[in-house]
């Protein structure tokens, strides 16, 4: 057998082990959203997703395991998602900020909102923390505002750290709702949006104001 069919044959069965392994892992993310976290166990996550108990040992280890993959593996997508701001004005970042995250979310609402719950859980947004997804997200309403300031939308009079906690707070005011199960994701777009443009027009120039305003009794408008 050649070189070139083992690695083939290798590449295969590494992918289908990834398959059976993402499915799984789908499957403990329906669980804990339909079910609570407390729910999960390795003997019912296996009947849920049809194999055995050691074939989910095996492919993703205890179920601290299974946590800690679910929760940092969504994460991760939610930050990508999150940071491909435009930072040319602060109602376009705001704007691309939450439908980029919002397109990822409905992608598998059971799936990331497990991945919050378990998150929570296992404490893995620890404010604390100078590497967590918390400091990732404030970092980058930091730079919305910094920019802000530098073009003139935002007078500069408050500082810039506190405005940006208050347009993180925005969005997670929000997620808690809808990871909850409070609100859909349509509620979720106009309650993170109307959050952070009011907490804008706190600092804004008059003309940015204005725009602000506009933003948000479209926002508020029956639909």
């Amino acid at each position: 057998m050649s070189t070139h069919t083992l690695a083939r044959g290798l590449a295969t069965r590494t992918a289908n082990k990834n398959k059976r392994r993402d499915a799984i892992l789908a499957r403990a993310g329906e669980m804990i959203a339909e079910e609570g976290l407390d729910a999960l166990t390795l003997a019912k996550l296996a009947e849920r997703a049809d194999v055995t108990v050691p074939t989910v040992h095996n492919l993703l280890g205890k179920r601290a395991d299974i946590l800690a993959a679910l929760v940092t593996e969504s994460m991760e997508k939610v930050m990508v998602a999150g940071a491909d701001l435009n930072l040319t004005d602060p109602i376009t970042a705001v704007e691309s900020f939450v439908e980029n995250l919002l397109s990822l979310l409905a992608t598998n609402e059971a799936l990331y909102r497990a991945a919050f719950i378990a998150g929570e859980r296992i404490k893995f947004f620890e404010h604390q923390s100078s590497s967590g997804i918390f400091a990732r997200a404030a970092d980058e309403a930091r730079m919305v505002c910094r920019e802000a300031v530098e073009r003139g939308d935002l007078q500069g009079r408050i500082d810039t750290d506190q405005l940006a906690m208050r347009l993180f707070a925005s969005q997670r005011l929000a997620r808690q709702d809808w990871m909850n199960g409070y609100i859909d994701l349509d509620t979720y777009r106009i309650q993170v949006m109307t959050g952070m443009f009011i907490t804008l027009c706190a600092d804004a120039s008059p003309a940015f104001k204005d725009r602000l305003i506009v933003k948000i009794d479209a926002l508020s408008a029956p639909l």
